[in-house]
C-alpha cells in the first residue's frame, strides 16, 4: 500500500520551479566531497568569500571572569595559572583546527598587559553562602558587576572561574558550579571551578608521584596529579564548549581512532596522551564546523544578529548500503556554509532526548553545494529509536535545526514519523 505521504510529498517536490543554478553547476560532482578533509577545502573557501563580503568583521574575545566569595581572597597564583590554562586551551582548538583543516584558527582571547584578562568579581555574601546549585545566584552577581564596568553580559560569551574550593596540603574540597547555562552565537556563560593544584603543567608527567584526596559531589577520592588536571582542565574546556553553543557528542567509528570526543567524555581524557596513558581528546568535524563560524573564532559584524531564515525547498530520508541518507535543498537570507545531522539513539530508561542524555550521539556532515543542495550519509547504525537533529551552519555563527524520528530493528528502518516531520517542516515553512 502506497503511503499517502510519499505521494504528498513527491507532489510538492515536482511543483518547485527547476533552478537555473542547476543547469550551470553540472560539474558539481558530491563524489569529491566524500572526505572530511576535501568537506573542509570547500567549506573554507565559501567562509572567506563571506568574510570578504563583510566590511566590519571585527575581533570578538572570550569574557573570563574569576569569581569569589566576599570573605575570601582569589586562590593562590591564579593569574598566572589560569592564563597558562587558557593559553593552552587555544593552543588545543588551533591545532584541532590545523588537524581537520581548517588553518591557524582558535579562540580569541581578552589580554592585558601581555597576559589573559580575568574581571575579577567580589560576591556579595560569604564563602558559606555558594555551592554547586549556585550558579543564577552567582550568575547575577557577575552580571550586575559587568554591566558597572561598561559591559553587556547579555552579548558575551562568559566562563566563569569561581575561586570556590578550599586546599588543605594535598587535600581538596570543591563546591562550586561546573555546568553550561545555555548559549547560541552570540552570547553564551559557563562555569568552572578553580582549586590551587590545577595548572597546565600537572597535565605532564609527575616524576614525584603526587596523590590528591579531592572531593566534589561524592566522598575523598585519590586523585594523580595528571588525573585531577585532565579532569578539571578537561572540564573547564568541555564546560567552554557549551558555552560555545557546542552539544554532546559521540565520535563515529572513523574519529575513535584519534581517541575521545571533546563534547562527548573528552573531559576525562583531556591532555592524557602528554603522560602516554592514551590518545587524549579531539574536536570532531561537526564541533569544529560550528567553531568555525562562531564570532569568538571567526569576529563578528553588524550581520551576527541577523537571522538566518532558512526554509528546505527540498527534503528527503532513504537508507541504502546500510547507511541513512539525508537530502535536501535550502533557501537562507545568511548563506548555509554546511550541514549536521546528530543521530541520537533513545538510551534506555531515556524521556525524550535530554541534553544530558545526547553523549551518544554520533554527528555526519556535508558541504552546500552551489545550487544550495546538501546529501548526508549517517552510517554506524544501531537499533532502536533515535532522533535525528539536521543543522544548517550559517556563515554568521548561526545554526537552524530541524528533528525527525526514526527506528530501526533487526536492520530494518521505519520512517513514517520522520516522514511525516519532513512534510510537516514543508509545508509548516513561513512564506
Amino acid at each position: 500500500m502506497l503511503n499517502p505521504y510519499s505521494l504528498i510529498f513527491t507532489f510538492l517536490l515536482l511543483q518547485l520551479p527547476a533552478s537555473r543554478g542547476s543547469q550551470q553547476n553540472d560539474s558539481f560532482d558530491w563524489a569529491n566531497f566524500s572526505t572530511q578533509q576535501e568537506q573542509a577545502k570547500y567549506i573554507s573557501a565559501q567562509l572567506k568569500r563571506w568574510n570578504n563580503e563583510t566590511s566590519d568583521l571585527s575581533n570578538k574575545p572570550l569574557r573570563v571572569v574569576y569569581f569569589h566569595a566576599k570573605d575570601r581572597q582569589p586562590l593562590k597564583n591564579h593569574v598566572e595559572r589560569w592564563d597558562g590554562i587558557l593559553l593552552d586551551i587555544q593552543n588545543f582548538y588551533r591545532s584541532e583546527m590545523r588537524e581537520l583543516s581548517y588553518g591557524e584558527v582558535t579562540i580569541s582571547l581578552e589580554k592585558e598587559n601581555g597576559k589573559l584578562k580575568l574581571h575579577e568579581i567580589r560576591g556579595k555574601e560569604e564563602d558559606k553562602s555558594y555551592s554547586y546549585k549556585s550558579g543564577n545566584k552567582i550568575r547575577g552577581e557577575v552580571f550586575e558587576a559587568l554591566r558597572a564596568k561598561g559591559l553587556n553580559p547579555d552579548k558575551e560569551t562568559l566562563l566563569i572561574v569561581c575561586g570556590l574550593s578550599k586546599t588543605e596540603d594535598k587535600k581538596i574540597t570543591i563546591y562550586s558550579p561546573y555546568y553550561g547555562m545555555g548559549a547560541n552565537h552570540n552570547r553564551g556563560i559557563c562555569f568552572t571551578a578553580d582549586m590551587e593544584w590545577l595548572s597546565v603543567n600537572g597535565l605532564k608527567p609527575d616524576p614525584d608521584k603526587i596523590t590528591l584526596q579531592v572531593k566534589e559531589h561524592r566522598g575523598y577520592e585519590p586523585f594523580t596529579i595528571g588525573r585531577f588536571n585532565t579532569v578539571y582542565i578537561g572540564g573547564t574546556i568541555h564546560e567552554l564548549g557549551h558555552g560555545l553553543s557546542l552539544p554532546h557528542n559521540l565520535a563515529t567509528k572513523k574519529e575513535a581512532k584519534r581517541g575521545t570526543a571533546l563534547m562527548g567524555a573528552g573531559n576525562y581524557t583531556y591532555r592524557k596522551e602528554w603522560r602516554n596513558q592514551g590518545k587524549g581528546s579531539f574536536l570532531t568535524h561537526s564541533s569544529a564546523l560550528r567553531l568555525l563560524v562562531h564570532p569568538l573564532f571567526n569576529g563578528e559584524s553588524s550581520k551576527t544578529t541577523e537571522a538566518p531564515n532558512l526554509k528546505f525547498r527540498e527534503l528527503k530520508i532513504s537508507h541504502f548500503k546500510k547507511q541513512i541518507r539525508i537530502a535536501g535543498k535550502i533557501k537562507s537570507d545568511i548563506p548555509a556554509i554546511a550541514m549536521i545531522a546528530y543521530n541520537d539513539r533513545e538510551n534506555k530508561g531515556q524521556r525524550g532526548y535530554m541534553v544530558n542524555n545526547n553523549y551518544d550521539a554520533t554527528s555526519w556532515t556535508s558541504v552546500i553545494s552551489p545550487d544550495k543542495e546538501f546529501k548526508i550519509n549517517i552510517a554506524d547504525l544501531r537499533p532502536g529509536n533515535h532522533q535525528i537533529r539536521l543543522v544548517a551552519v550559517h556563515a554568521n555563527g548561526a545554526v537552524t535545526t530541524k528533528r525527525m524520528h526514526y527506528s530501526m530493528n533487526d536492520e530494518t528502518l521505519d520512517f513514517t514519523k520522520a516522514n511525516k516531520e519532513i512534510m510537516n517542516i514543508i509545508t509548516g515553512q513561513k512564506p
